[in-house]
């Protein structure tokens, strides 16, 4: 993408370079024109005393180079308008494009805000899983020799202990979850 950018400002670059050249040998030609005009009115002036003849020929060359004139200025605003449309129409692929490639990035972030609820309760169910974790540990600290020969006890902190490691793996799975999206939206 930012090679066609850089490709885009190249030839934006390159067409005022263009109108910069037009616009100087405009200026030339428009000096060169007028001065050609004068000189061939003065010379008009003096020759038609001597040879009328001549006058009708340049008379005749005159407007040739009037025509002329007004052709370059009817090809120079031909010139400015396709450069206008060019312009119009580089930009308008170029925003396309940048729409193009910014809806899957908009995409993953409504994704994402629809999974921040989820995400917080899950942190506060591990809030209240850690909660429980920390009674148990207390607990733990004071039991007695004779409290392990109690089965029903065993069997409530597995089955404590295994929902902790279900947790746990939930927890692993949603944080590369997150970090997958996180690298997507880069």
């Amino acid at each position: 993408m930012l090679e066609k950018i850089s490709g885009v400002r190249e030839i934006k670059e390159k067409l005022g370079s263009v109108e910069k050249k037009m616009r100087e040998l405009e200026a030339g030609m428009q000096k060169h024109s007028n001065d050609v005009i004068e000189k061939i009115e003065k010379e008009a002036h003096e020759i038609k005393h001597s040879q009328h003849g001549y006058v009708a020929e340049f008379s005749k060359d005159l407007e040739k180079i009037k025509e002329l004139q007004a052709e370059f200025e009817k090809a120079l605003r031909t010139f400015n308008q396709n450069h206008s449309q060019l312009y119009e129409s580089i930009y308008s692929k170029l925003q396309k494009e940048v729409k193009e490639h910014t809806l899957p990035l908009k995409e993953a972030v409504a994704e994402f805000s629809a999974l921040k609820p989820e995400a917080r309760k899950l942190i506060e169910s591990f809030g209240a899983v850690n909660e429980g974790i920390a009674k148990l540990n207390i607990a733990a600290q004071g039991i007695k020799k004779e409290d392990f020969e109690l089965k029903e006890y065993a069997k409530e902190l597995l089955k404590a202990d295994s929902e902790k490691l279900r947790l746990m793996k939930e927890i692993e799975t949603l944080k590369r979850i997150i970090s997958f999206e996180r690298r997507k939206q880069r």
